[in-house]
């Protein structure tokens, strides 16, 4: 625990799901609504510190290191996007939470959208940042499908789990479409170089994973026809490299539930604009009930 990087009021533990050791910081009062916090890559909980402490006065927030990165354990039925979501659904039950709001960035909110498609009974509201929602337009998909090139770099066995012991690379990854680079001072890219390094393993079969199952279930849009009634906001950089606002944009069926937001930034929004994305994510979560027409 000495090695957590340190948010004030935040609270430690580690719960077993799914015969994993995971590890969650949690702050606000257990009474109050459960607000779950799933992280991308390369990360893990502490992206969360400025959204912890903005929630923490009315919601219990809890922020997962998903199953092999930070300071949990490596996953031991592998690292699809329905293994993930099984993780989240059956760290509710071992928390004891009926039903929560999910907010994810990146990878946590692709795997937010399929636990409030597999398992709509345990979400409230959803909050999805800088990653696309599972309906995207296939006329703005396709020719943008090359800006995820740089994942590439993850996904090869050996070389996937190599780049990710290169600290170069990482902060390089991290900050290449930063408005300000200079949040990216080296105390913060060690925060999440350090981790990934040691599960590196853990970030190259979750990336192969996507690529064998993922990318087909998106070209061959096997979501559009599936129910979907979690109210949503998605939310992306005005200089996302990898989804750019163009991206997000909401098929007319959806429109209702799902709404969009630009803020300034990058990628990973949650180091570079805090502010923007804590102030969408209170305003979203604090509406009793975000309905079409609604002006949040």
């Amino acid at each position: 625990m000495d090695a957590l990087p340190y948010v004030a009021d935040v609270r430690h533990r580690f719960v077993t799901v799914r015969g994993v050791r995971l590890h969650v910081a949690e702050t606000g009062a257990e009474t109050a609504p459960a607000v779950v916090l799933l992280h991308g890559f390369p990360q893990h909980w502490y992206a969360w510190r400025a959204v912890l402490t903005a929630l923490a006065g009315d919601h219990h927030v809890i922020a997962v290191d998903l199953p092999g990165f930070g300071w949990s354990d490596p996953a031991t039925h592998g690292y699809s996007t329905t293994e993930r979501a099984r993780d989240v659904v059956a760290l509710l039950d071992e928390l004891g939470v009926d039903t929560a709001d999910l907010v994810g960035h990146d990878w946590g909110a692709w795997l937010a959208f399929r636990v409030a498609l597999d398992a709509p009974n345990r979400v409230r509201r959803m909050v999805s940042i800088s990653e696309l929602h599972p309906w995207p337009l296939q006329r703005r998909l396709l020719p943008n499908v090359w800006r995820m090139w740089v994942t590439a770099l993850f996904e090869v066995p050996g070389l996937g789990a190599l780049v990710q012991r290169r600290r170069r690379i990482i902060r390089w990854f991290l900050s290449r479409d930063a408005r300000n680079p200079a949040v990216w001072n080296d105390k913060l890219v060690d925060v999440y170089a350090e981790p990934t390094a040691r599960h590196a393993s853990a970030g190259q079969r979750m990336h192969a994973a996507f690529v064998v199952r993922d990318i087909a279930r998106l070209v061959l849009r096997r979501d559009h026809r599936r129910p979907f009634e979690t109210p949503t906001v998605v939310i992306t950089g005005d200089r996302d490299r990898y989804i750019p606002p163009s991206l997000i944009a909401v098929p007319a069926d959806r429109a209702g539930l799902v709404r969009t937001r630009v803020v300034s930034g990058g990628h990973f929004l949650l180091d570079e604009s805090p502010d923007a994305v804590t102030s969408a994510i209170r305003a979203w979560l604090s509406q009793i009930s975000p309905l079409p027409g609604l002006d949040w």
